[in-house]
């Protein structure tokens, strides 16, 4: 690790040298309970003076990283140790999305609520137009206004900070829809991979062996996890993964018409789309339909989420439902336990999901009836 201070930056000495020991924690290279190098080894190694090095180890600790012992040393601080020097007694839990452009996000904020209402919170709601930055940003004001912790929707799954900094510190978060690659927080989340393989043994038992799937260029666990259950269901199908079959789209704001016509136009034999979500699903239809293709007697489609207008389509959507009220709900409650057991282990909550079928998969045309559920 580059210990060098910029001497010339005009930051403080002691803060350059806190944030390069305060990385230190964060990358595991002092866990908590482990003793910090003797005062004199760290000013021999960052060149600064005593007086310099103890500002520095002040300012972690009031940060809650560190526990300075006197006549031991200093000690990196359990999480429980952090949270509970973030004073976290408020009554207002804040609630961040990445966007509000369908039903499921408010779904979630009826779940959220719910929950906190009847723990007698209050909820701060905050949009963040998928916008990384400005995500960081609310994020930290409401860590800075002493809510008592934050149910977060995050845009992606890769942008990690300051929810990795803050989560280490100790500040109550509980991810939904997704969680963080390579860093361990608690999270509610519905079982993208299950429901995904299951919209693909439907399909496949209704006969279909060209299946494509049609996803967006999203950073995304519940993306992955779905893109890996139609790979499985293929698998177990003994159906050979044809990565021809599989096109991605641009996603935000709208779907990318263009491409998907390119992909239906070069693939004529396709006999049925998964789609990744119910906004592509609608694409879908809006592409095959100026192509001429009918749904589902020429292309079988399932979508993913059940979005309340799936069910009003000309050909209702078959799709997967997700419990956007339960997530929301599990959230807070599992928001709450954080907050009791700072020290306790991560919660990793899976929300079941459901196929629902109706006309857009052909189901009915096979069985000489309407199997549908509205």
């Amino acid at each position: 690790m580059d210990n060098s201070l910029q001497r010339d930056s005009g930051i403080p000495l002691y803060v350059q040298v806190s944030e390069l020991l305060m990385q230190r924690i964060l990358n595991g290279e002092w866990p908590p309970g482990a003793s910090l190098p003797a005062e004199p080894d760290l000013c021999e190694e960052f060149g600064v003076a005593r007086g310099t090095l103890r500002q520095a180890l002040s300012k972690l600790e009031n940060m809650g990283y560190v526990r300075r012992e006197r006549g031991r040393g200093t000690f990196v601080a359990s999480r429980g140790e952090r949270s509970r020097s973030h004073g976290l007694s408020g009554s207002q839990i804040g609630f961040i999305v990445p966007y509000v452009r369908d039903s499921f996000v408010p779904a979630i904020l009826l779940g959220v609520e719910r929950a906190a209402a009847d723990h007698e919170l209050s909820v701060t709601f905050k949009h963040v137009e998928n916008d990384h930055q400005r995500q960081a940003e609310v994020l930290e004001t409401l860590a800075g206004q002493g809510l008592a912790g934050v149910v977060l929707y995050p845009v992606d799954s890769v942008h990690v900070e300051p929810m990795k900094r803050l989560t280490y510190a100790g500040y109550p978060i509980v991810l939904v829809d997704r969680y963080l690659s390579g860093v361990s927080t608690d999270y509610v989340m519905s079982d993208h991979f299950g429901g995904a393989v299951r919209v693909m043994q439907h399909l496949i038992e209704l006969g279909h062996r060209r299946i494509g799937f049609v996803f967006w260029s999203d950073p995304a666990i519940s993306m992955e996890h779905r893109k890996a259950g139609y790979v499985q269901a293929l698998a177990e199908a003994h159906i050979p993964y044809d990565p021809a079959l599989v096109c991605e789209v641009e996603g935000y704001p709208t779907v990318d018409l263009a491409s998907l016509h390119k992909f239906l136009a070069d693939h004529a034999d396709l006999a049925a789309i998964f789609a990744a979500n119910d906004q592509i699903a609608l694409a879908v239809y809006q592409a095959a339909r100026r192509m001429g293709l009918r749904i589902p007697h020429d292309l079988a489609l399932v979508g993913f989420d059940n979005l309340d207008l799936t069910m009003h389509l000309d050909v209702p959507l078959t799709t997967v439902e997700q419990s956007a009220f339960e997530i929301g709900r599990r959230a807070v409650e599992t928001l709450l336990w954080r907050i009791q057991h700072p020290d306790g282990p991560w919660q990793q909550v899976i929300i079941p999901t459901q196929l629902i079928v109706r006309r857009s998969c052909g189901a009915y045309l096979r069985t000489g009836h309407l199997a549908e559920k509205p």
